[in-house]
């Protein structure tokens, strides 16, 4: 028996059938390998009392004691308060609890954007992206106006880094939520309009930087850059490692790249058999301060000729080349995993 709750991303939303259909195979798998028990999967999208789209009265309403609870994280990362989940552990009398997808060093962890990347993003070819002038020593494409994001683009601004750059920053000008937590920033964009990027005749933007989740853009812009900063979703060490489609465009995009946001996601890239560029750049431990650690980066690059640049690159070219290779091994491990969860039981 299997009782599932949850919604997912709109089915005209893109990754939203993706979603859909990873549910219904999540509750479809663990129905097989787990059938003469009770089973409850939550698929955790907007799932928490915080949010009021009827799901979490559903699991207030089950009254049976449950001997297996999947938490399914699909593309988000868990709202869901931790002592929340253990008072809904104890009171359902759970006997054992599954974190399934974007959780951090699970068991069953594995990773949608990957799969989602390598699924909807243009097929490109080395000539389409690779390096072709290093006119801009770095790119940091950012939309939604969360507050680190502010904070390095104002570094950057304070500092003229950005006529050695291209840097893009939105508003909460589109969005009924403040991103921003109350923060001011600049609005900055650049000739890439939104509507270059509907998804079934929608598009999502913030005052002008358009959400394009799987293409590397305007790619006369991308084959004139050579430092990309991955502007991640989540930034504090103290929040779980997420790894977002952010993260594979640089590699899928023969890139160079430094991580504007958790730490930890260097070690965890390496040990998925990345490479990882820190060598050349920043003498800044990340950990301790991932803005200077940045904002070194970009120094770095943005006081190098273009003889210099295009010697940095050339010497990168085989790491890159072995990034890009190990992203299509990879996202089609997370495609296994997630078709089967437990073939390992």
């Amino acid at each position: 028996m299997v009782i599932n709750i949850g919604t997912t991303f709109p089915a005209d939303w893109q990754y939203g059938p993706e979603e859909i259909e990873i549910f219904r195979s999540t509750v479809a798998q663990v129905e097989q390998q787990f059938p003469n028990v009770c089973n409850l999967v939550i698929n955790t999208t907007w799932f928490g009392p915080q949010f009021d789209n009827k799901e979490w009265q559903k699991l207030l309403a089950i009254n049976r004691p449950i001997d297996n609870l999947f938490l399914l994280s699909v593309i988000d990362p868990l709202y869901w308060n931790e002592d929340s989940i253990v008072q809904t552990q104890q009171r359902l009398q759970v006997k054992n609890t599954y974190r399934i997808g974007m959780f951090a060093d699970s068991k069953y962890e594995w990773n949608f954007h990957a799969f989602a990347t390598d699924k909807l993003a243009p097929k490109y070819n080395a000539t389409d992206i690779e390096l072709i002038s290093p006119d801009w020593a770095f790119l940091l494409y950012q939309r939604k106006p969360r507050p680190h994001r502010i904070e390095i683009t104002k570094l950057l601004l304070e500092r003229n880094l950005n006529t050695r750059g291209i840097i893009t920053l939105g508003s909460n000008k589109n969005s009924s939520y403040d991103w921003s937590e109350g923060q001011k920033g600049p609005v900055l964009t650049i000739e890439d309009y939104p509507n270059n990027y509907k998804h079934n005749g929608r598009h999502d933007d913030f005052d002008g930087v358009p959400n394009d989740l799987v293409s590397l853009g305007r790619l006369d812009i991308w084959q004139r850059h050579l430092l990309n900063i991955v502007s991640e979703t989540e930034f504090n060490n103290w929040h779980p490692r997420f790894v977002t489609e952010k993260t594979w465009k640089p590699i899928i995009g023969l890139r160079p790249f430094v991580i504007h946001g958790h730490s930890g996601i260097y070690q965890w890239l390496e040990s998925q058999g990345f490479k990882t560029f820190n060598q050349y750049w920043s003498n800044i431990h990340f950990a301790d301060d991932q803005h200077g650690h940045v904002m070194s980066a970009i120094e770095t690059v943005s006081n190098k000729t273009t003889q210099e640049l295009w010697q940095m690159y050339e010497e990168m070219l085989p790491a890159l080349h072995h990034n890009r290779d190990r992203f299509y091994e990879f996202a089609n491990e997370q495609k296994n995993k997630i078709g089967k969860l437990f073939v390992n039981e």
